[in-house]
Parts: C-alpha cells; sequence; structure tokens
C-alpha cells in the first residue's frame, strides 16, 4: 500500500481529501500534518510516496516544504493544491516536478485523474528501480564469479549495495553439453517460469553464458543434502519440461561474497567426473552412492580406453580403469573366470599404447590367468597403466600448443556452434582432457572463454561500426536478441546501446 502525507493547516480541508480518496476508491496509509514544518519532520519517520501540500501555510509553506523534501527524498511524488491562481506558484511547482497544481475547491474528477497519474508513476518508477537493481546484482555476482574482490567493488558501490551476496551459502552450477539459454529456451523467463514453485525467495539465478548457469542459494541450502535435493528436483524439470539433460555441481559452503568464485571453480572441478558416469546428474558424488551405475560394458570400456590413449588423456585413463576394476571387484560380472578374461582384454587394449611390446603382451596375460586373488590382478593392471602413462607422457604435444590450436578456432568461427565436443574433435582429444587442459593453461573454463571472445568482438563491433544491434547479435554467435543483450549487460554492467553511447 502506498503512503500519502496530507500538509494543510486547515482540518476542514484534510478530511475533504480523505473524503475524495475514499470516493475514488483509492486506498493509501495516511499520515496527515498542520503545516509545512510538522510535515518535514514526520517525513522522517513516516517515508511516504506521496506528498500532497496546500501552499499556503504557517511557520513552512508548501513551496519550501516541498523544495526541503525534495533534496531529502527525492523519488516522493508532490501534488500541490491552492485557492490562489498564482502563475508563480505554478512555475515554482512545474520547476519541483510536481505532478499537478490544483485548484481548490477541488473537482472530484480532475483529483481522480491526478491520483490515477501519480499512482501509475510510482508503480513505473518501482518497477524501473527493480529492473535497475536487478540487472545491478546480476552484474556484481558475475564479476564475483571472476574473483573480483568485495574490495575493489566497494569502492564503485555505496554501503550496504553489496550485502545482499554475503547471503548466498552455496552456489549450484547447471551445465549443458551444447547451447540451452538463448537458443533452446530463447528467453529466460521461460525457464524461470517452469521452476516457479521449486525456487524459494533466497535462491538468485544467473545465466553466464549458453551452457552454463548459476544458482546462488540461501541459508536455506546451507546443508548438502539441502542442496543436493534441490539440484535433483532442477534436473527432473529440466529433462520433463524442456527435453533436455543436464549436470549440476553443488558448491563447498560459502563464507562470504569474496568466496564465489572459488567456489564456483570448485563447482566446475566436481563436474569433471560427468564424462565417466551414465544417468549421474548431480555431482560431486556422494561417498556411498545409490544405484551408482559405471559405465562397463566391455565394448564400450574397452573403446572409451584406447580413445584415452590415442589422445594421450592419463587422467581419463585412470579414472575409466578405476570404473572397470571397481566394477570387478564388486564381482558385478558373477564369474572369477570371465573377471579374468576381461581383465585380460584390458591389458591387451593397454597393451596396444606401449611400442614393441607383442611379447610382453603374452607374458602378461598368461600371468593375469595365473592371478591367485583379485588383489594380485589389479596390482598387475596397474603396473602397466603406470608403464603406458610413462610412454604417454613423453611423447604427449605441447599442452600450451593444443590449447593455441583451440583458442584459434574459437576466435576465426565464434559466429558458428562451439562446444566442448566440437573443439575436442578438432584437437583429437577427449572433451575431458580438453577442459582440464584448457583450465589449467587459461584458468577459465572452455564455455567461458567463449563467451570472452563473444562478448570481446561484440563490444569492438558497437564501438567500431554503425551496425544495427540484432546484426552485432548474429554476427557474434547468439541466435536470440534478448538473450544477447542481457549477457553483455551482465558482462560490461550497460546495454548495448549505452555502452555505444
Amino acid at each position: 500500500m502506498y503512503r500519502l502525507m496530507i500538509a494543510d493547516d486547515e482540518d476542514e480541508e484534510r478530511r475533504g481529501i480523505r473524503f475524495l480518496l475514499g470516493r475514488c476508491g483509492f486506498s493509501f496509509e495516511i499520515m496527515e500534518a498542520v503545516d509545512g514544518r510538522d510535515a518535514l519532520e514526520k517525513l522522517g519517520e513516516f517515508p511516504a510516496d506521496i506528498l500532497m501540500t496546500d501552499v499556503k501555510m504557517p511557520f513552512m509553506d508548501g513551496i519550501a516544504l516541498a523544495t526541503e523534501a525534495r533534496k531529502r527524498y527525492p523519488g516522493l511524488q508532490l501534488i500541490f493544491f491552492s485557492g490562489y491562481d498564482d502563475f508563480d506558484y505554478v512555475k515554482k511547482a512545474l520547476s519541483l516536478q510536481a505532478v499537478d497544481y490544483i485548484l481548490k475547491p477541488v473537482n472530484p474528477e480532475e483529483f481522480q485523474k491526478t491520483i490515477a497519474t501519480v499512482r501509475e508513476r510510482i508503480a513505473r518508477k518501482q518497477d524501473a528501480d527493480a529492473a535497475s537493481l536487478h540487472f545491478q546484482q546480476n552484474y556484481v555476482l558475475a564479476r564475483l564469479l571472476n574473483k573480483t574482490r568485495t574490495e575493489k567493488l566497494h569502492q564503485e558501490y555505496k554501503n550496504g549495495q553489496l550485502s545482499f551476496a554475503d547471503a548466498y551459502t552455496r552456489l549450484l552450477l547447471m551445465e549443458f553439453e551444447e547451447d540451452f539459454f538463448g537458443k533452446d529456451v530463447a528467453d529466460v523467463r521461460e525457464f524461470l517460469d517452469a521452476l516457479e514453485g521449486t525456487l524459494t525467495d533466497d535462491v538468485k539465478f544467473l545465466d553466464i553464458n549458453p551452457s552454463q548457469a548459476v544458482f546462488f542459494l540461501g541459508d536455506a541450502y546451507r546443508s548438502e543434502k539441502m542442496a543436493r535435493s534441490l539440484a535433483e528436483k532442477l534436473g527432473n524439470i529440466v529433462r520433463e519440461r524442456f527435453g533436455h539433460c543436464c549436470y549440476l555441481a553443488v558448491s563447498p559452503e560459502i563464507a562470504c561474497a569474496d568466496g564465489i568464485g572459488e567456489a564456483y571453480e570448485a563447482a566446475e572441478a566436481g563436474l569433471e567426473n560427468r564424462f565417466f558416469y551414465r544417468d549421474i546428474y548431480v555431482y560431486p558424488l556422494e561417498k556411498n552412492p545409490s544405484g551408482l551405475e559405471p559405465v562397463f560394458e566391455e565394448r564400450e570400456i574397452w573403446r572409451t580406453i584406447e580413445k584415452d590413449i590415442a589422445c594421450h588423456d592419463c587422467y581419463s585413463l585412470r579414472k575409466n580403469v578405476e570404473i572397470f576394476l571397481d566394477t570387478c571387484r564388486g564381482n558385478r560380472l558373477q564369474s572369477y573366470i570371465y573377471t579374468r578374461f576381461v581383465c585380460a582384454n584390458l591389458l591387451r587394449v593397454l597393451f596396444q599404447g606401449i611400442p614393441q611390446s607383442e611379447g610382453r603382451l603374452a607374458q602378461m596375460v598368461e600371468k593375469s590367468y595365473g592371478c591367485g586373488s583379485f588383489a594380485e590382478l589389479e596390482q598387475l593392471v596397474w603396473s602397466v597403466v603406470d608403464e603406458l602413462e610413462e610412454h604417454l607422457q613423453r611423447g604427449a604435444d605441447s599442452p600450451k600448443h593444443t590449447i593455441a590450436l583451440v583458442e584459434r578456432y574459437i576466435r576465426e568461427h565464434y559466429a558458428e556452434t562451439l562446444s566442448l565436443d566440437i573443439l575436442a574433435d578438432k584437437v583429437y582429444l577427449t572433451p575431458h582432457y580438453l577442459s582440464s587442459m584448457f583450465i589449467q593453461e587459461k584458468g577459465i573454463g572452455v564455455n567461458k572463454y567463449i563467451k570472452n571472445v563473444r562478448m570481446e568482438k561484440a563490444r569492438e563491433l558497437l564501438l567500431e561500426t554503425n551496425m544495427k544491434i540484432s546484426e552485432i547479435c548474429e554476427k557474434t554467435g547468439y541466435s536470440n536478441l534478448s538473450y544477447f543483450c542481457r549477457s553483455f549487460r551482465n558482462e560490461y554492467g550497460k546495454t548495448p546501446e549505452q555502452y555505444r553511447g
């Protein structure tokens, strides 16, 4: 409910205003003042949205009251009413940006129209303020994700404007294999509408690039169990409503706003294991996950390991061998004879990456069939993995050279569809290996780098050309104009139009 201050030295006039408000069907929380000085004092305790004041009053007249009130409360809406049709008064009222100057006796129709106008003006301002605050907070959060320290941000913002960021206790990172925001979901509001009833008021959403979004979680999700439960719900909604699979990672607990960047990095690292498990969408993996199904189909796991060897991806190699051995150790293959058989086949796959080892392969396979326990068999496999890894690391191409090729491809093809899978194929690496290598070399993920390149190019085109915003959107790889504008504002704190100036 809006707040209204009525300042008039005549009690009958104040009652008349109240009567007209009721007659017109307007509802306000009302405070009365008997003169300008009284009104100014009461405004300190009663933050009014509207000040209706008579012009002629003792101690402090309406013009003086409005002038001082405007200085203290810039958003205050002013309405003057007076029995004096004086041009000087009207001129001063206009200089104070008053909504209206109403002559007494008050015409009910004119009064109703004026009140309707001022309410509409307040509503528009509140909407504009809310939108401005929303974009400001998004910009601040984007910078915190990039590890901008709050000490620097405090130099740019007033005290209290950053306090909202300290309320978040965890992050929830959502990632898609392909572009989702701005493409499959053209309007982010459509996505948030689908989540209505799932997100509480202390959760804030920010799409940071077309394939990633972050949910900033309030105190209700301080518990990892609660955060994981929300992640499961969100993943189910995305699959059911949009027909897409996404992966979600719960960050460690955040102590303060300065920890947001580190929490985001930890969440990204938690998603690395998504390459190794089927039908597992929430990470990091629980210590004792129920229903965990590793990717284990003999030919599939061997093809995966062969690709790890071809791509020199030692991390993925070890992870996939570990999954393989975990399955064997859990007796999921039922037969120990069959377990030795598949382990012997694994040895054959591993030895493909070790040159001039045909004779040793036969010896190791024979030795595997002679192992008296699974522990011996496992030790044998790891010894071969160690040897293979040493060979792969000696022959691996320079990571800097590989990343330079990826960077060049992104900068030459930023206007096209880009994804981790597409880039990994271009340099003959596994997606996981490229992702890990890129983060290690550049300090940011592939998706973030792609967005940075596109935003840099958009900024350049805005400043150096007369191209339309819609053309720049298309030229920088975005298919949806509104999403492009949102992304630009989150990145630079201004809309494309404002940035161009």
